[in-house]
């Protein structure tokens, strides 16, 4: 049988280990009694302590979710960070991201914003689908980030002229899964 670590005294992340208790995870992995540094006393086990899946008693997680909003950039219920540096998701089968392989083998093609899913189609051929979610992420997407830039210009030139001129970037959808982008800044597409 593997010895355990003694780690007594240890610091990891807010987390100090104190003592070994006589629990043990599903693993076989023994729990330690830790203290935090806002105070909270919590166990936890010795693999998640030294892989660094346990850095606190759960007040670093509440504290950063506290202040995501000041680093995250939201307009107007979009996060501008996500779409400037959007990649696409390891699980995804398609490849392209709004895009996705249905029973029948035709592909679904959706894109969100603000909030909302808009359905563009269904596809036969998976290429086909692909340059409809690209065209719709350069209409939607890519025209909303130069829209708010250029307004965000005017903004800073003139914060009179932007309080009474807030941007608007709208997606209207009609029946037949063609949509519009209605905005103040540009033209309409």
């Amino acid at each position: 049988m593997r010895k355990s670590l003694d780690l007594t005294g240890m610091r990891f992340g807010r987390l100090v280990a104190e003592y070994k208790t006589s629990k043990r995870d599903y693993k076989g992995s023994v729990y330690w009694h830790c203290r935090c540094d806002c105070g909270n006393e919590i166990d936890v086990p010795a693999d998640g302590l030294r892989t660094g899946n346990n850095l606190s008693c759960g007040c670093l997680k509440r504290m950063n979710q506290k202040h995501i909003n000041e680093t995250l950039h939201l307009v107007d219920g979009t996060c501008l960070d996500w779409l400037e540096k959007r990649k696409s998701r390891s699980d995804n089968t398609s490849g392209c991201q709004g895009v996705s392989r249905l029973k029948n083998g035709k592909y679904r093609v959706n894109i969100g914003f603000k909030g909302k899913r808009y359905y563009l189609g269904v596809y036969s051929d998976l290429g086909k689908a692909i340059a409809v979610r690209k065209k719709a992420e350069e209409d939607i997407h890519e025209a909303f980030v130069a829209s708010y830039h250029k307004w965000q210009k005017y903004a800073e030139n003139n914060p009179e002229w932007a309080g009474k001129n807030p941007l608007i970037f709208e997606v209207v959808k009609d029946r037949e899964s063609k949509y519009r982008v209605i905005n103040n800044i540009g033209e309409s597409q």
